[in-house]
C-alpha cells in the first residue's frame, strides 16, 4: 500500500522528530549523543539547508529544519542510517533502532516557528529532568552562546531580538500547540489543541494589543485570514468563538484568501 504524501510548508520549514523502536532508548550515554551531534554538524553542512532547533531526549529527539522536503528526507535517511549503524555497533544490538517514518509537521507562520523552538527546547523541563537553560543536550545553549550546529539566526530575528527569545521560554503558560512526539503512518503529527496562551499571542502577533477590538472591526478578508491562521495552528471552533467573540459559523467557514 502506497504512503500517504508529507504535508509540505511553502517556507520549507518543518518540526521532525524520531523515536526509538518500542520507544526504547536511542542515547545511552554523552558518547552517543556526540555522535548523534557529530553527524549532524556533518550532514547539515553538506546540505544546502539548515537546523533551528534540536534536542535529544534518551528515547527520541526533535529537529526544526529548513529545508525542501525532497532534501530532508534525504538527510533524514542519511542521519538514521548512519546513527543506527554507530548504536548498533557500539552496543552490540541487531535490528531496526528507530520506530517507523520519521515524522515532520510544517511549520506555516512565524508564530508556529516560535512555538515550535519554545517546545523543543523545553523538552527535558516538561520531562522532569532537568530546566531547560541547563540541559546539555539542546540548541537552547547555541542561542544563549555561540552557534555550532544551528542557525540561530532566523528565530531571534522573529522573536525580536536575543532577550525576547529568551523570555519566550520563560513564559509560564505550559503547553506549545502542535507539536507531538508521535506520528501517523503517513509522518505527520498527531496534533493536540491550542492553548489559549499561544492562540492569544497569535492573535496579538497579528492585529497588535487590542486584537479583540482590531479583529471585530477588520474587513472580512483580513479577519478570515486570522481566523484560518489560528485553526491551522491547533485551535478548535469553539475555542477561537470563545476567545474573539465570534460566532462559530463565522469561524467554521473562515479561509485565508491565498498565501500569507
Amino acid at each position: 500500500m502506497a504512503r500517504t504524501p508529507r504535508k509540505i510548508s511553502e517556507a520549507n520549514l518543518y518540526h521532525v522528530f524520531a523515536r526509538g523502536v518500542g520507544r526504547q532508548t536511542i542515547f545511552e550515554d554523552s558518547e552517543d549523543n556526540e555522535f548523534f551531534c557529530g553527524l549532524m554538524r556533518r550532514f547539515v553542512a553538506e546540505s544546502t539547508g539548515s537546523i533551528l532547533a534540536w534536542c535529544l531526549m534518551g528515547n527520541h529527539f526533535h529537529l526544526l529544519v529548513k529545508m525542501e522536503m525532497k532534501e530532508l528526507s534525504a538527510f533524514m535517511k542519511r542521519l538514521e542510517v548512519a546513527y543506527a549503524q554507530h548504536f548498533n555497533r557500539r552496543h552490540d544490538r541487531p535490528g531496526c533502532l528507530f520506530q517507523g517514518r520519521f515524522g515532520s509537521e510544517p511549520i506555516a507562520n512565524e508564530a508556529q516557528l516560535l512555538a515550535a523552538v519554545r517546545y523543543i527546547h523545553l523538552n527535558p523541563q516538561k520531562a522532569g529532568i532537568a530546566p531547560f537553560d541547563a540541559y546539555e543536550w539542546s540548541s537552547f545553549k547555541e542561542y544563549a552562546g555561540e552557534p555550532d550546529i544551528c542557525d540561530t539566526r532566523l528565530a531571534i530575528d522573529v522573536a525580536g531580538g536575543a532577550q525576547s527569545f529568551e523570555r519566550l521560554h520563560r513564559e509560564p503558560d505550559g503547553e506549545s500547540f502542535a507539536f507531538m512526539e508521535e506520528s501517523t503512518d503517513n509522518g505527520s503529527a498527531r496534533r493536540r489543541k491550542l492553548s489559549d496562551g499561544d492562540a492569544r499571542r497569535i492573535l496579538e502577533a497579528a492585529c497588535g494589543a487590542g486584537w479583540k477590538e482590531r479583529l471585530a472591526s477588520c474587513e472580512k478578508p483580513e479577519r478570515d485570514a486570522v481566523l484560518a491562521r489560528l485553526k491551522e495552528s491547533g485551535a478548535t471552533v469553539r475555542q477561537i468563538s470563545r476567545l474573539t467573540g465570534i460566532g462559530r459559523g463565522i469561524v467554521q467557514k473562515a479561509k485565508a484568501a491565498g498565501p500569507r
